[in-house]
């Protein structure tokens, strides 16, 4: 059995945070609007499905997992400009048949800077893998410290009387941006 809540005193609105967190989300399925589609002479009348998840804002102020990261535009990034640099590096590729006139020093000199392009976009793609290992280690990192972040705030109390949380041994009402914060400190992925 919990406390009362610090604030009002009162225990009739008082929940454990996860019931509160796993009540806020309500799960939808339904028909979609009816379109006329025109097939040869007629018409075809076509509806789709609508399904998905609908989360209270109390709810959302109590997630205690980090917020997903995508990281597929990082790898989209790096194919096209492993792409773009191919398409650069075929410019020093096709002026070793013609070298540019001015003797060895010259033909160096030229195919260096026809080279420029290309190194400066696989630099480019070496900056953005870089930051896509980052982004990798800093997930896991994340998804290792979830187990202590749960076990915070599963000792969590909400008051839906007064917007607040509380644990049970603090005794001090915290708002529920605070106590995101606590728990995200505990698993080691604060913001």
């Amino acid at each position: 059995m919990t406390e009362p809540c610090p604030s009002c005193g009162l225990l009739d609105q008082v929940q454990h945070v996860p019931a509160v967190y796993q009540g806020g989300h309500a799960f939808f399925r339904g028909q979609g609007p009816t379109v006329a589609v025109p097939v040869g002479d007629g018409l075809v009348y076509t509806s789709s499905q609508v399904s998905g998840v609908s989360v209270s804002a109390v709810a959302r102020s109590l997630d205690p997992f980090p917020p997903p990261r995508r990281n597929g535009g990082l790898v989209a990034a790096v194919i096209l400009l492993a792409l773009i640099g191919s398409c650069f590096l075929a410019l020093p590729l096709s002026a070793v048949d013609d070298p540019p006139p001015g003797g060895p020093a010259a033909e160096v000199l030229g195919f260096a800077v026809i080279s420029l392009p290309a190194l400066c976009v696989y630099v480019a793609a070496g900056v953005v893998i870089w930051l896509y290992v980052r982004r990798v280690r800093a997930h896991r990192r994340q998804r290792r410290g979830v187990p202590a972040a749960r076990q915070v705030w599963e000792q969590g109390w909400f008051c839906h009387r007064c917007g607040g949380v509380y644990f049970t041994d603090a005794g001090q009402l915290l708002t529920p941006a605070h106590f995101r914060q606590l728990v995200a400190r505990a698993g080691g992925y604060e913001r």
